[in-house]
């Protein structure tokens, strides 16, 4: 219990600075990670067993020397992850020193068994442990000894001198801090290593602003995959004295990830990160922090850590359970509102239901009206689509007659013309007949009359006029017509407002001259000249070729 008390008053101080904790988007980021890290925590101790156990293999038929090896790799991964594990295989590294008569491997292994004791709590068996380390060993020429030494010297003195209440033995302990802290200093070639217990040094002086100059170019250069846990705790102390408590949080949350990633179980972030949070009024995260602290320190049997959140996780086990009955007590008045509220909708329902059935009522005699009326509007749609088909069939009635009596407008006007001009002409002919009779000119009147040659000029004149009459009456015609052709049979007169024999032919049937005869004797042709020039026509029709004279007749 005496233990206790200096750790209750340096929770204190956490906590004073906790409550102007803000929760930043980076530091929730990085919180979120965490949560995952804990909640897969059982995968990074299998991951560290399996480690341990790769080693284990390799200790079958191995020499000395590489046996020695093995088993401190073995111990380095034990000592902060399970101190019982750790300890059998320094049990083996102790009987090879002592079978072996190895005073190098005897230091080392009192000093590891030192640390072991620190761990669990035995600080005056790490002392005595200590003390039995032969100073020869632990020279500049065994330069990785001589550091592990001091590093355990360090770390032991701190934790005494941090949970010894009375001050002439506090300020012992203190004093021995330094002591083995510029002992490090001075014999540590590793730049990082030895600027993070410079980093600490100017902490312990009051001086974070030296620390931050130190540590923060190698934190500016860590990422994900490389942080180095040291760093980043002592980065959090330095901004803990500065009062700058977001980053106290993120540099302990980086602390916390490195921990958990590697399977250390024996740390000091996450349980200072939990109570942080607690003081910031995240209950239910700092409660999960704590468990898995818990969890972990009792797994690596670490007193010191056991009674760090031995101390704390009452207070936050209990807002977090008060926090807990308060949400169901919520939770039970929310499903009392929402018996209520189902009650209500019952009630609800019921009324709709009704009001339902009446409107189904309705609906069925609506749609029994809306029936009679369709029927109706039925009947009246049919009788407005026949008298609307009777009223196209009358307009192209009345468009044909039109065209007809256009038709018959032009031709009788172009057959009175013509009729006439034929009179005047077998006028002029008789008068010339009789004036080349009554000159005795008998053999110039037989020479015209054989030759024929007028009766090919009207016929032409003949052509022409038809011509003329049939454009003015369809003047699109050859475009219309050329339009049911495929392009390689379109035709195109030599003449504008001329037609050819083809066209003119296909004018004939459109004007209603379907009959060959008829059309042959018109155009002054045989009948199989027309057939032909019909047929060749059709073959080079759009469409179905039967169907080609009917379209002509549309035009």
């Amino acid at each position: 219990m005496k233990n206790c008390v200096p750790f209750l008053f340096w929770l204190c101080g956490i906590v004073a600075s906790a409550q102007n904790l803000q929760i930043t988007p980076p530091l929730e980021n990085l919180l979120i990670k965490l949560d995952e890290i804990v909640a897969e925590k059982a995968n990074y101790h299998e991951q560290r067993e399996k480690q341990a156990a790769k080693l284990k293999g390799q200790l079958h038929g191995a020499q000395t020397q590489l046996r020695i090896g093995l088993y401190k790799e073995i111990f380095d991964i034990y000592s902060h992850f399970q101190t019982d594990s750790a300890n059998v295989y320094l049990d083996c590294l102790e009987q090879l020193s002592a079978t072996g008569q190895d005073e190098q491997l005897s230091a080392y292994v009192k000093i590891a068994r030192a640390e072991l004791h620190a761990i669990t709590g035995l600080y005056a068996d790490a002392e005595q442990a200590l003390g039995e380390v032969d100073p020869k060993q632990i020279t500049a020429a065994n330069q990785p000894l001589r550091l592990y030494y001091f590093r355990v010297r360090r770390t032991l003195s701190g934790w005494m001198s941090q949970y010894i209440q009375f001050p002439n033995i506090k300020k012992m302990w203190m004093s021995k801090v330094e002591q083995y802290r510029d002992s490090l200093i001075a014999i540590d070639p590793n730049p990082v290593t030895c600027d993070v217990v410079k980093a600490d040094k100017a902490n312990a002086e009051g001086n974070p602003e030296k620390a931050l100059n130190l540590l923060l170019p190698y934190a500016n250069n860590m990422d994900e995959a490389h942080t180095d846990p040291y760093v980043s705790y002592t980065l959090a102390e330095s901004y803990h004295a500065l009062g700058q408590t977001d980053k106290v949080a993120f540099w302990l949350a980086q602390t916390a990830i490195c921990d958990l990633t590697k399977g250390t179980t024996e740390y000091q972030a996450l349980p200072w990160l939990a109570q942080m949070l607690f003081e910031a009024g995240q209950v239910e995260r700092a409660y999960q922090y704590m468990i898995c602290s818990m969890e972990d320190a009792n797994f690596c049997n670490a007193y010191l850590r056991t009674v760090e959140v031995s101390n704390v996780f009452p207070i936050i086990d209990k807002q977090y359970k008060q926090t807990t009955q308060e949400q169901r007590r919520r939770q039970r008045n929310l499903l009392y509102l929402l018996g209520v509220l189902l009650v209500i909708l019952v009630g609800i329902i019921v009324v709709f239901y009704l009001q339902m059935k009446k409107l189904r009522l309705m609906r069925r005699r609506q749609a029994h009206t809306n029936a009679s009326l369709e029927e109706a509007n039925s009947r009246m749609q049919q009788a407005m689509d026949q008298l609307h088909e009777t009223n196209e069939t009358l307009q192209k009635t009345y468009a044909a007659l039109r065209l007809t009596d256009k038709m018959k407008e032009e031709y009788i006007a172009r057959y009175l013309s013509q009729c006439r001009a034929y009179l005047d002409e077998m006028e002029e002919s008789r008068k010339r007949a009789l004036r080349m009779v009554k000159d005795h000119q008998i053999d110039e009147l037989y020479k015209l009359l054989k030759i024929g040659q007028q009766i090919k000029d009207e016929q032409e004149h003949f052509y022409a006029d038809f011509d003329a009459a049939f454009l003015t009456l369809f003047p699109h015609f050859i475009d219309q017509f050329n339009a049911l052709l495929m392009p390689e049979g379109r035709i195109c007169p030599k003449h504008d407002n001329q037609l050819n024999t083809e066209l003119r032919i296909f004018a004939l049937i459109r004007l209603g001259v379907k009959d060959t005869g008829q059309i042959a004797h018109f155009l002054n042709f045989s009948m199989a000249t027309v057939y032909n020039y019909r047929s060749k026509i059709r073959n080079k029709a759009l469409g179905n070729p039967a169907e080609f004279e009917q379209k002509v007749c549309e035009l």
